[in-house]
C-alpha cells in the first residue's frame, strides 16, 4: 500500500479511527480506575563478611559479599524467610502468594539488596518490607558458616528501613490513558485497512486508477443537503458543484482538439449513479457556453429527463422512431436556457429493437446535422444493451461512476462491454464524490451576486421554465429581435413552451390508444416509470 492509499484510508475512516481511539483510552482508564490501589515500600540491606583486617582480606571479603548477595536475594523470597514473616504478622496468606508481592534485587557492583513489598495498604507494605529484611538477616545467620572464633562469617544489616508510601504506584491513570489510546488506534487502523481491502466499491479517484487507465474528466462532489429534483440543474448557478460541471464541459470539449466530438452517450454501470443528472447539467453547461446542443433522453425504460426539467414527456424520441412525428414536432426548449431537449416519449415494449434500428441511426444523423452537440442519456450498461448500442452509433461514451455505489468489478465489466462493441470511451466522471473541504483542488472565483429588488438570487435555484419566466427578460413587454439568418444555416427549430404538448405530424396528438405498439404495456418491470430521485 502506497502512502497515498494509506492517507486515503485515514481520510475515509478518520471519524471511526478517532472514536475508537477515544473509546480505547476511556475503556482502559476506566478499567484502571476500578482496580485496587497498590502501594510499594522498600528497604535496603547490606551483606558484609568477616575476612580479617588486611587489605587483601578486605578485598576478598568484598568480592565474596557481592557474590553472596545474589544468593541471599533469592533467599529473601524463599519460604525460609516468608513463613516466619507470615506467622509473626498473622497474615492470612501463603508463602507462595506472598512471594509474588516481594521482590529482591542486588544493586550493580555492590553488596546491597533492595527488598520491595507490594500491598493494598501503604502501612502494611512498609511493615512487610521491614519484617522480610529482619528475617533475612536471621536466616543468613543460620546459613553462613561460622568463623574460627565462632562468629558469623556473613552478616546482613538493614541500612535503610522502609517508609510508608504516600501515594499508590498503581494504577497509573496517565499511563492507562496512553495505553488505551494506543490500543484503540491500532485496532481502528487495522479495522480500517481490512475493511478498505475488502471493500470493492469505487469511492475515490485512486479506485478508478485500479480499474482503468482512461481519463478522469470530472469529479462531482456529493451535496447531502440536496436530494431528488433539487440536484437536477445547478450548472448555471454560482456554486462549487456548478463549477465542477463546467470543468467537466471544458475537459470534454478538449478531449480531442483536432476533432471535437458531436455525439456523446452519458451512461453508467448500474442505476442510481447519477447519470441523468450529470447529462442534464453537462448539457446546460454546454448550452451556457454557446454550444448549440440537443439533449436526448434515450433511456426508453426508465426515462427521467422530462420529469427533471418539467417538460412534456408523452411524445418524444419513440414518437419519431415509429414515424408518428418529426423532430420539429417534439423538440422542446425549457425556458430561455438555449438547451434543446428531445424527451423519450412513451415507454415502448421493445426498447432495444428501437435503439438498434436503422431509423435510430437516421434520427442521429439528422440531429447531428442540426446541432453542434447531441448528448444522449441512456440506460445503464450492465442491465441492458441499449447504452452499448448507442455507444457504437455515436462518437463515444462518457461513463459515470457513482462513488460508494458501483464496484470495481462492475466498472471493469462496463468498460469491457464498450470495448467489445467497439465503442470509444472518452473518459469517466466520478459522481457523488466525498466532499473535501479545505483540501479540494477546486475552488470558486465568481463575481459578486447582483441583488434584484433588494434580494439576492439563491445559489442553488434550479433552472425551470417558471424560474426563467420570472426574469426581467422573460417579462419584458417587447419581444427580442430575431437573430439574422445566414445563408446555409439550418432552419430554426421551433421551441415549445413548457407544459405544451408537442404538435405531431398528420394530426396525431397523443399515443394513447389503438393498435400502436407504444401503447402496449411491457411486462418487464424495468420499463415501468419509477422514482428518479437519484438518477
Amino acid at each position: 500500500m502506497e502512502l497515498r492509499d494509506f492517507l486515503h484510508v485515514l481520510r475515509l475512516h478518520w471519524v471511526t479511527i478517532a472514536v475508537m481511539t477515544v473509546l480505547g483510552a476511556g475503556a482502559w482508564s476506566g478499567y484502571a480506575a476500578l482496580q485496587t490501589p497498590q502501594y510499594r515500600a522498600q528497604t535496603t540491606v547490606l551483606v558484609a563478611t568477616a575476612f580479617g583486617d588486611s587489605v587483601s582480606d578486605l578485598n576478598q571479603g568484598s568480592s565474596f559479599s557481592e557474590r553472596q548477595a545474589q544468593t541471599y536475594a533469592e533467599v529473601a523470597r524463599s519460604p525460609l524467610v516468608l513463613e516466619p514473616v507470615i506467622q509473626k504478622l498473622g497474615l492470612d496468606t501463603t508463602a507462595r502468594a506472598l512471594r509474588g508481592r516481594v521482590t529482591a534485587a542486588v544493586q550493580a557492583s555492590t553488596a546491597l539488596i533492595d527488598i520491595s513489598v507490594t500491598d493494598s495498604s501503604g502501612q502494611q507494605a512498609a511493615g512487610l518490607a521491614d519484617a522480610v529484611s529482619v528475617q533475612l538477616a536471621a536466616a543468613v545467620g543460620q546459613l553462613s558458616p561460622p568463623t574460627v572464633d565462632d562468629t558469623q562469617s556473613v552478616v546482613v544489616t538493614v541500612i535503610s528501613p522502609a517508609t510508608v508510601p504516600g501515594a499508590p504506584f498503581a494504577p497509573d491513570l496517565q499511563q492507562a490513558v496512553g495505553m488505551g489510546a494506543l490500543l484503540g488506534l491500532i485496532l481502528a487502523l487495522g479495522w480500517a485497512l481490512v475493511r478498505t481491502s475488502l471493500d470493492t466499491k469505487v469511492r475515490a479517484e485512486s479506485d478508478l486508477r485500479r480499474v482503468t487507465e482512461s481519463s478522469l474528466l470530472g469529479t462531482i462532489t456529493f451535496d447531502p443537503t440536496t436530494s431528488g429534483k433539487d440536484r437536477r440543474v445547478i450548472a448555471a448557478t454560482l456554486t462549487r458543484r456548478a463549477e465542477e460541471y463546467r470543468q467537466l464541459r471544458t475537459n470534454l470539449q478538449f478531449i480531442d482538439a483536432a476533432h471535437r466530438p458531436h455525439s456523446i452517450v452519458v451512461t453508467s454501470s448500474r442505476d442510481t449513479e447519477g447519470k441523468s443528472v450529470t447529462a442534464i447539467n453537462l448539457a446546460h453547461a454546454l448550452a451556457d457556453s454557446g454550444v448549440r446542443i440537443c439533449l436526448v433522453d434515450a433511456d426508453l425504460r426508465r426515462p427521467s429527463v422530462a420529469d427533471y426539467l418539467e417538460l412534456e414527456g408523452s411524445a418524444g424520441l419513440t414518437t419519431v422512431l415509429i414515424g408518428r412525428a418529426t423532430l420539429d414536432d417534439v423538440i422542446q426548449v425549457p425556458g430561455q436556457s438555449g438547451l434543446h431537449v428531445l424527451t423519450s416519449g412513451q415507454i415502448p415494449p421493445n426498447p432495444s429493437e428501437l435503439v438498434s434500428s436503422e431509423r435510430m441511426a437516421q434520427v442521429l444523423d439528422e440531429l447531428k446535422s442540426r446541432y453542434e452537440m447531441v448528448l444522449f442519456d441512456s440506460p445503464p450498461l450492465l442491465p441492458v444493451t441499449d447504452a452499448a448500442v448507442l455507444g457504437k452509433l455515436t462518437e463515444g461514451v462518457l461513463l459515470v461512476a457513482g462513488a460508494g455505489i458501483v464496484t470495481r468489478d462492475q466498472l471493469k465489466d462496463s468498460i469491457e462491454m464498450l470495448s467489445t462493441v467497439g465503442a470509444r470511451l472518452f473518459g469517466l466522471v466520478l459522481n457523488r464524490a466525498p466532499r473535501r473541504d479545505g483540501g479540494s483542488r477546486t475552488y470558486s472565483y465568481h463575481p459578486a451576486v447582483v441583488e434584484l429588488d433588494g434580494a439576492a438570487a439563491p445559489d442553488d435555484a434550479p433552472i425551470t421554465a417558471e424560474a426563467s419566466a420570472s426574469t426581467p427578460e422573460a417579462s419584458a413587454p417587447e419581444a427580442p429581435a430575431p437573430e439574422p439568418q445566414l445563408a446555409g444555416d439550418p432552419p430554426p427549430v421551433p421551441a415549445l413552451e413548457t407544459g405544451q404538448s408537442p404538435a405531431l405530424s398528420d394530426g396525431f396528438t397523443a399515443l394513447d390508444g389503438g393498435d400502436d405498439p407504444l401503447t402496449q404495456t411491457s411486462a418487464d418491470p424495468t420499463t415501468r416509470r419509477s422514482s428518479r430521485a437519484d438518477r
